[in-house]
């Protein structure tokens, strides 16, 4: 269970992603030793995740987003994991969100142009596993991505 001092230290860590443990211990009112064992048991339990660094996407070459939503021939749990495990194993697919509504799938495809769009989608998208419907938006401009989490 998180205490206030547990969302301190969070709200610290977004709001500095680089910074040092005396940093944010000293953002969240704690000297670093109870800072660090904190962070460390957040990380055992799963509350803080990897940490990356985010690239720009159009600085190395992948201009065009593109939200694509799918809907499964069937909503089994055979079907649901065969395609999300396809999903995965691509590395154009930056993200997979299985959601509710009319499509069961929404994914954030990263690629350098619309060209390469359509090669992605003839090649490797059609030939995912169980797709009955595909609908696929291009991103004019990404107006908010990656803001700190409202805690």
């Amino acid at each position: 269970m998180l205490d206030a001092t547990d969302l301190r230290i969070l709200r610290a860590m977004q709001d500095d992603p680089e910074g040092s443990v005396e940093s944010i211990g000293r953002a969240a009112g704690l000297s670093h030793t109870p800072c660090w064992r904190r962070i460390r048991r957040m990380q055992a339990e799963g509350i803080l995740g990897e940490r990356r660094y985010r690239i720009n996407e159009k600085a190395i070459g992948l201009g065009v987003t593109v939200m694509t939503m799918i809907k499964l021939s069937r909503q089994d749990e055979v079907a649901l994991e065969a395609f999300e495990k396809a999903a995965h194993e691509m590395r154009d697919i930056v993200d997979c969100y299985l959601v509710t509504g009319r499509y069961d799938f929404v994914l954030t495809i990263l690629t350098r142009d619309t060209e390469s769009f359509e090669t992605l989608l003839k090649t490797k998208l059609s030939k995912l596993p169980h797709i009955a419907e595909m609908n696929s938006t291009v991103v004019l401009r990404k107006a908010k991505s990656g803001g700190p989490l409202p805690i």
